[in-house]
């Protein structure tokens, strides 16, 4: 069952990814007061794209070639590793600190691919690219400190979400929450971090870094795209959120939270104004800080 379940959870997320992108994006359109595309737009975008024709720049190199399809390896690794079920097969990998690896190996060829499309704007995106993994990185281990201090390894599937946790106490699980959606905002470039929409040169960084690719290359930028909103999407829920008895009630219920977190982005896209660029640091560290506090406060014993 445990295989079967996951079989099908991974399945869904891949198939699912960019109809939850077509979720946010048409919900910011109609809270905007815009009709907006269809929620499957995003399907229809990829199968057009991946049949133009692909053509590269003169001065790129094979890392420029190679990029999409190690990105996109890359998110579907990070989406088997899930328990979408809150169920992982026996010997199944669910270390979180290598996920999180993984994450920085798919900001790393993307600013590699930035930089090697020999253009202005890719090396722009890039350098924006790494200095705003370099934020998320230690806010996302700070968004987790809690889970950590509870259980005492850094297993996914092992770690206890809040309903086996009451004790503890309401306040580490919001601060924790709070945290990580600081840190989704950023991750999955968002407002107010990035702007997904853009193409204003002075405002690019994650599409400054696909900006020159195009056909069958820019196809897969955009799917490992949707696959890394999925995924962190998911990962916050099953780390922070409720769990079933029942694989196949997790299963389901890891699908309606992502289709209304999905759109919970998109209202809170349209609520926001993007910081400016010299601005993100203070962000990065309020994400962090909090973080840490509610992992001081379940480590400390402060709450009980």
């Amino acid at each position: 069952m445990e295989w079967w379940g996951q079989a099908i959870s991974m399945a869904a997320s891949i198939a699912l990814a960019p109809l939850l992108v077509g979720l946010s994006q048409t919900t910011k359109a109609r809270i905007q007061g815009r009709m907006g595309p269809s929620v499957f737009q995003a399907y229809r975008i990829l199968w057009k794209t991946w049949h133009k024709e692909t053509t590269v720049p003169q001065d790129s190199s094979w890392i420029f070639r190679l990029a999409p399809s190690v990105n996109v390896a890359t998110m579907l690794v990070i989406v088997t590793m899930l328990p979408w079920t809150g169920k992982l097969p026996s010997s199944w990998p669910h270390n979180a600190l290598v996920l999180f690896f993984l994450l920085a190996v798919e900001r790393f060829w993307s600013a590699l691919a930035g930089m090697d499309s020999a253009g202005a704007f890719g090396g722009l995106g890039a350098s924006r690219v790494s200095t705003v993994g370099s934020g998320i990185e230690p806010a996302l281990l700070a968004a987790f400190g809690v889970l950590w201090a509870v259980s005492g390894h850094t297993a996914i599937a092992p770690l206890a979400p809040w309903l086996r946790h009451q004790a503890l106490g309401i306040l580490p699980w919001i601060l924790a929450a709070s945290s990580y959606v600081l840190v989704l905002l950023a991750e999955t470039g968002r407002l107010p971090v990035d702007n997904p929409d853009t193409h204003l040169e002075l405002t690019m960084m994650h599409e400054a870094t696909v900006l020159e690719y195009n056909g069958r290359f820019l196809a897969e930028q955009q799917m490992a795209g949707a696959l890394k909103f999925t995924a962190l999407i998911g990962l916050g829920w099953i780390y922070l959120g409720p769990v079933m008895s029942s694989v196949w009630a997790n299963l389901f219920m890891r699908v309606g939270e992502l289709a209304v977190t999905s759109m919970a982005l998109g209202w809170a896209e349209s609520r926001f104004v993007k910081l400016r660029y010299f601005q993100l640091p203070t962000y990065f560290a309020m994400a962090t800080g909090v973080g840490l506090l509610a992992f001081y406060l379940v480590a400390s014993g402060s709450v009980s």
